[in-house]
This record gives structure tokens, C-alpha cells and sequence, in this order.
């Protein structure tokens, strides 16, 4: 799927704000002192090197805890718990049989990452190898908690709501039994827990208390999709109004699927939508990496990284992962409300020849001024985005193909006529396709809407074509 994609690739810039963490608290020689005494050492030097080792790094873990990393944590090479700093009472535990994560980074010297349960709390890990030359002294762990990740998007989308429950197997199987207070039993499905600390701290500020105190009324409409593990959103009907309620399949670093992060917001039928309604989790993980990157390049305001996050850096437009979330969340609402949806693609005809004859510099002075003409042609409705190089698409919810076909030739005739400061007339081609019943995802739509697109350019460029009148086989 495009959004498992995107999440892997996030995943990938994420690693290096964790990195940077490891280099700085543990890649340090006091530590590696430290951990060398406790590895050769048992009994009372071990824990004397323990306590030592928590003196030295307390203070940097309350730094940590106030970026919203959760927890800390040190393993020898066999796997056993040398120090929690998060919880350093508890250690001794050998954590090879229920932390895989553990066991690859020790037996195969290598970084492991990804969601995982553990003894005390789940969190997205990195866990790193920890050597002193060529002798290996154990792993380190650095994690950031889901709740903490809650707690950002809460701040940053006021008007939605959102929720993390963890499959009840992932929980029992590893958690240490004093720990399971941290988990209460979700009322959405069975074989879920919510967590606790997360469920208590966000119902006192819920928006749609109802869809918590209604549950019982469309859970059994959930459970066949719950079952299927996968992402899934789903409209809900509740006195009276709409909601859309958004689940996004949390998976373990094996690709397990083992929890659900939710996003719940109201729907407006009659058209507008509530601001910022789609709100995935690789939109949640894009926001973390710039969180996690203020730990040494100081807070900037979070709006404004979220903004950065899903804007084109040259047009300011919708980037292209923002749309590919809204094209998701309307096609999820076309198929629950039987409506339909449309999509426009389009070009800037011998954009090559702008840039070779007049310079890269004229050619983004070109895209620009082409955003800024589009985006006064839509509605507030639509997404405008960039999709690529001198690519754009437009997302038109509720909208029939015959219907977008005429906002394509307007588009194409406003930028005929506009005077830029090129001195050049400018033109595109553009392509229109609708979403069909039985499309199983967006990409089809858009393969169609791409192939109107060649048809225009095949007719000589500076057209529109709907995909529904083509009568060229591709």
C-alpha cells in the first residue's frame, strides 16, 4: 500500500534523531567504563556500577522525558536487564525470549527499530548494539512512547480526537504481571486494551464523548475489520450527527500487526469538513522526527513543523503524502456515503525547454506562479497538491467526472491567458478521471486520470480530457 511505503520511508529519517540520542548519552567513555566493570564484574561491583551509571545518566533522562522519549534502557550481550533508567529497581530479567528486538541487536551487532510491547511499557524502539573496540559490552534502548505521540497530536488537532489500543496477546505475553494496571480493557472490541495512562489523561478533554458512551451500539459493525488487522476507517452515526473514525494498523519491527492508534472526527455531509481531518500515522510520524530533532536545534512551533510536514517546499501547495491521506480518508467516506469523488492531473507543457532556454530559476518562478493561479480556481473543499516535479493533482470530493471536466478547462484556460512573468505564454494538459465502485484503492483512479493526461498531450498538448471519453485502449 502507498501509506505502509511512506511509513517505512519516515521511518528511515526517524532513525536519525535516535541516532543522534545514542551518540551523545551512551557513546561516551564514562559510560563505556561503566558498562565494562558490570560486564566483568558481579555482585556488589556490578551493582555499585549500576548506581554509578543511573547517577551519570539521570539528569540526561529527565532532558529525555521532557522531549517525550519514555524510557532508557541498558542489556548485556546474553540479554539480561543491566539498568531501566525509567525503572532501575527492576533489572536482572533476560529479555532474549520476549524482546526480539533485543536478541537480534546483540546476536547480530546490528540496530533493530520498530514498535514492540515490553516488560513495563510499549513504544516505537531503537535498540543499538554497545561496543568498546572490539569487545562487546551489550545494547541500549531509547524509545518513544505512543501516548507521548497522543499527546502531540491532541495538541496540535484540537478538534479531533485520538486514541491508542494495543492487541490483549502483545500485553499478557510479555508485561511484568505488577505492570498490568497500566492497561484497561477497550470497549471498541475484544483483544484490545487501551492504555490506561493515555485513555484517562484525553477523556476528560474528549470532543465526542459519545462515540466513547455509544460504543456498544457500532462495535459489532468494527469487529469483522478489526479481525483483518489492517488500516480501516469507518462512518458512524451517533444522535444525530456523523463521525468518521479512522483506525491505523500499528505494526511490530517483525510486521505484526499489533495495536491500532484512532482518530475520530466529526463529518459534514453537506460539505465542509472539519480542518485537518485526515490525520494518519504517517503524518504522526513526520511530526515526531521534528519534535524529536528540537533536542538540539531548539523547539520551533509545532503548527509550523506540521505545516513544513505536508507542504510543498517551492509551491506551498499540498505535498504529495497530504494528499495521498485525504484522497484515502474521502474514498473510505465516498464508499461508506455513496458518494462519488474526481480527480484532475495535469502538466505544464515543455516545461524542459523553460528551464533549458531561461534557467531553473524562471521554471520555479513558472511553478509558482501556476500555484498560485490554481489554488484562487478551487474550492476550499479540494486538495491542490504538487505532485511531482511539474506535476500537479487536484482532489474534488463529491464531485462527478462530468463536473471536474469543467473546472479542468477553466484551469487550462486561466493559464493560457494569464500573463507571467516569463513573458511566454504558458499552458498544460490536463486529465480527469472519477472514482468507480469497484476501485480497491486510489491508485486506480489515478492511473486513470493519468492516462486522460497522455491523451491530452498525445492530442497536441494545452487539452483536457475525461478518461470516460477516451477511445484509445491503453
Amino acid at each position: 500500500m502507498i501509506m505502509e511505503s511512506k511509513v517505512r520511508s519516515s521511518i528511515g529519517v526517524y532513525n536519525k534523531f535516535s541516532h543522534f540520542v545514542y551518540q551523545q548519552i551512551v557513546n561516551n567513555e564514562k559510560v563505556l567504563e561503566l558498562l565494562t566493570v558490570a560486564l566483568e564484574e558481579n555482585g556488589v561491583k556490578r551493582d555499585e556500577a549500576r548506581l554509578k551509571l543511573y547517577q551519570l545518566l539521570k539528569s540526561d533522562y529527565k532532558l529525555l522525558r521532557s522531549h517525550n522519549f519514555r524510557q532508557l534502557h541498558f542489556h548485556f550481550p546474553n540479554g539480561d536487564s543491566f539498568l531501566r533508567v525509567h525503572k532501575p529497581e527492576k533489572f536482572g530479567d533476560n529479555l532474549f525470549s520476549i524482546r526480539e528486538s533485543v536478541r537480534l541487536a546483540n546476536t547480530e551487532q546490528r540496530i533493530v527499530e520498530g514498535f514492540e510491547e515490553g516488560r513495563i511499557f510499549n513504544g516505537y524502539r531503537f535498540v543499538y548494539p554497545v561496543n568498546k573496540g572490539q569487545q562487546a559490552l551489550g545494547s541500549v534502548e531509547v524509545s518513544l512512547s505512543m501516548g507521548s505521540i497522543v499527546d502531540l497530536l491532541v495538541e496540535l488537532y484540537p478538534q479531533n480526537d485520538f486514541q491508542f489500543i494495543i492487541s490483549q496477546d502483545a500485553v499478557d505475553s510479555k508485561l511484568f504481571k505488577d505492570m498490568k494496571n497500566h492497561y484497561i480493557p477497550s470497549v471498541l472490541t475484544d483483544g484490545y486494551y487501551y492504555d490506561k495512562a493515555v485513555f484517562e489523561k484525553h477523556l476528560r478533554d474528549v470532543n465526542h464523548r459519545s462515540l466513547i458512551d455509544q460504543a456498544k451500539t457500532y462495535s459489532s459493525k468494527l469487529k469483522p475489520l478489526f479481525d483483518k488487522k489492517e488500516s480501516f476507517s469507518q462512518a458512524v452515526s451517533i444522535q444525530g450527527k456523523d463521525y468518521i473514525i479512522s483506525f491505523l494498523s500499528i505494526k511490530n519491527f517483525k510486521d505484526q500487526h499489533v495495536a491500532y492508534l484512532i482518530s475520530s472526527s466529526r463529518d459534514n455531509l453537506l460539505g465542509t469538513l472539519l480542518q485537518n481531518y485526515a490525520t494518519y500515522f504517517i503524518l504522526i510520524i513526520v511530526v515526531s522526527l521534528f519534535y524529536i530533532w528540537n533536542i538540539y536545534s531548539e523547539f520551533t512551533h509545532k503548527k509550523e513543523l506540521t505545516y513544513l510536514s505536508s507542504t510543498d517546499f517551492l509551491t506551498k501547495l499540498s505535498n504529495r503524502n497530504t494528499f495521498t491521506e485525504n484522497i484515502q480518508f474521502e474514498h473510505a467516506k465516498s464508499k461508506s456515503f455513496n458518494t462519488t469523488l474526481s480527480v484532475i492531473l495535469f502538466d505544464i507543457d515543455h516545461f524542459k525547454k523553460i528551464n533549458d532556454e531561461l534557467g531553473h530559476n524562471a521554471g520555479d518562478d513558472c511553478l509558482k506562479e501556476l500555484s498560485e493561479l490554481v489554488s484562487k480556481k478551487v474550492r476550499h473543499t479540494d486538495t491542490l497538491a504538487r505532485w511531482g516535479g511539474e506535476e500537479f493533482i487536484i482532489l474534488l470530493p463529491e464531485t462527478p467526472e462530468e463536473s471536474a471536466l469543467k473546472v479542468a478547462e477553466a484551469i487550462r484556460k486561466a493559464i493560457e491567458s494569464n500573463a507571467f512573468s516569463l513573458n511566454r505564454t504558458v499552458t498544460v494538459s490536463l486529465g480527469v478521471a472519477e472514482i468507480a465502485p469497484d476501485d480497491s484503492n486510489v491508485d486506480m483512479v489515478i492511473a486513470r486520470a493519468d492516462e486522460a493526461l497522455y491523451a491530452s498531450k498525445e492530442a497536441g498538448r494545452n487539452k483536457a480530457n475525461a478518461w470516460s471519453s477516451l477511445n484509445v485502449n491503453f
